[in-house]
């Protein structure tokens, strides 16, 4: 019969002997430690791209228009329900004077304040009547300009930092 071995770690054994042919491991002689060395400290450099500065100050501007336009639209807000409230007033006012009128119209009063003013009926002799033809009269309405995009853009911005300025001032 042959011979078998196995192996344990690197060594090879005779499993039908006693004795093991295997050499003991020998322990290598330990290396003196190397002596550390100071590494110099390396300075942090901030590296910023110009795109990131580019991007950045585009991102603060808008932040800044829309928080102009929030101020502006809270302002525009503030007039328009100023205005609301005028409207409410006046159209009050209007009811009540509107029925103040029709209450006081009185057609034999007037006829007899103006009799005490002095002032009588026309005669039929001095009653005139005039015909116009509706091909005479005419009504004109101002149309207003047409303007392109980029004048408007313009306007829009121009707009926006007069704004801010009256603000800030």
């Amino acid at each position: 019969m042959a011979e078998q071995y196995r192996t344990n770690g690197s060594a090879a054994l005779n499993i039908f002997t006693q004795e093991s042919t295997a050499r003991p491991l020998e322990r290598p002689q330990r290396l003196p430690d190397v002596p550390a060395q100071e590494k110099p400290k390396e300075k942090l450099r901030l590296v910023v791209s110009p795109f990131t500065i580019v991007g950045g100050a585009v991102a603060l501007f808008m932040l800044l228009l829309v928080v102009f336009s929030f101020v502006r639209m809270f302002e525009e807000q503030s007039k328009v329900s100023a205005l609301q409230d005028t409207r409410a007033a006046l159209t009050q006012e209007q009811e009540r004077l509107t029925a103040t009128y029709e209450q006081s119209l009185d057609l034999k009063q007037v006829e007899q304040r103006a009799r005490q003013l002095g002032m009588r009926e026309a005669q039929p002799s001095q009653i005139r009547e005039i015909e116009i033809a509706a091909g005479d009269t005419t009504q004109v309405f101002d149309v207003p300009e047409e303007r392109n995009i980029f004048e408007q853009v313009f306007d829009a911005f121009r707009n926006l930092f007069r704004d801010a300025a009256e603000y800030f001032s």
